[in-house]
């Protein structure tokens, strides 16, 4: 018994310790995530609403941002946010992509914080950065002033990969591609949407991005899928979407549950017990019906033998 006991808390301790080793790993986040810029100026208006923000959702972990005083997890410390060390090594588009992604213990905050409210935390963070000179600095991509933003979708049926081209036309009246713009490749399935846009779905400098689609993926009896593809923040050039029906998935013969002999099933494949015990409870309760109503009509009869 007591060997029984140690080997399942050494089990345990080892399943701890490895989950550890996998949260202590360091952050592996795309150069071209990193070049992204938060598109929103450091008002005190901005820096009130990122410190609400950051209150909100970082502050039971990471703690007041410069006062180190960090929720102690083990093995591995969350940072303070607001330290210099943290703020010279990290570009807004890295901060950004944690915070949208998460690892370990961090959950991320891709659904449950909007855009603006990711870049609001960030302006709030900035705003301790005493040093901004000496931060760590990383090609910033600007983008020139365009209108007439267009989504542009190709798709390869056979290499079973899909492109998007985002290009805008400048004010001498040329259609430029849009680069470091981050697009999100969306599949329909039956209660929302997979994300299959990979790790790096960031425009290049012609203003496209193209993602392998997964090979293992089900589509219907054609292989189509619907796809959503659009611009992630539209903060930038607005709500910018297309969807469109693909045959990129694995052709797929759906079975419908109902068709089954199950409990869920419809009536002529309801199981046969279900079916016995209805028939035998209708025709029971019916019996009774008429025999009562038998003896009802029996009850003038004898009265008329007693008088």
């Amino acid at each position: 018994m007591k060997n029984t006991i140690k080997n399942i808390a050494a089990l345990f301790l080892i399943f701890i310790f490895s989950g550890s080793l996998a949260n202590a790993q360091g952050w592996s986040v795309p150069s071209s995530a990193k070049k992204k810029q938060n598109p929103y100026e450091a008002t005190a208006k901005n820096i009130s609403s990122g410190k609400k923000i950051y209150n909100l959702n970082c502050k039971s972990c990471h703690g007041d941002p410069t006062m180190a005083n960090m929720l102690p997890l083990a093995p591995v410390a969350p940072t303070d946010l607001g330290s210099q060390n943290f703020l010279v090594q990290s570009s807004d588009g890295e901060i950004y992509y944690k915070v949208n992604k998460g690892q370990g213990a961090m959950p991320t905050f891709e659904k449950t914080l909007s855009d603006e409210d990711k870049w609001m935390v960030i302006t709030f963070l900035r705003s301790f950065d005493k040093n901004k000179k000496e931060r760590q600095q990383v090609a910033e991509i600007k983008n020139p002033e365009v209108t007439d933003v267009k989504l542009e979708l190709k798709v390869n049926e056979a290499e079973k990969n899909m492109s998007a081209k985002l290009s805008g036309v400048t004010k001498t009246g040329k259609r430029v591609g849009l680069q470091g713009i981050e697009m999100s490749f969306l599949v329909k399935r039956s209660f929302g949407f997979l994300d299959v846009s990979g790790e790096d779905p960031y425009t290049n400098e012609k203003g496209d991005v193209q993602i392998q689609f997964p090979k293992d993926l089900p589509g219907d009896r054609e292989g189509q899928v619907n796809m959503l593809v659009k611009v992630t923040d539209d903060a930038f050039y607005g709500k910018l979407e297309e969807a469109r029906v693909v045959t990129l998935g694995v052709p797929t013969d759906p079975v419908n549950p109902l068709d089954e002999r199950a409990m869920w099933g419809t009536r002529a494949n309801a199981p046969i017990w279900i079916i016995v015990t209805f028939v035998g409870g209708v025709v029971g309760i019916w019996s009774v019906i008429f025999l009562v109503l038998f003896q009802m009509i029996k009850l003038p009869k004898l009265a008329s033998k007693q008088d």
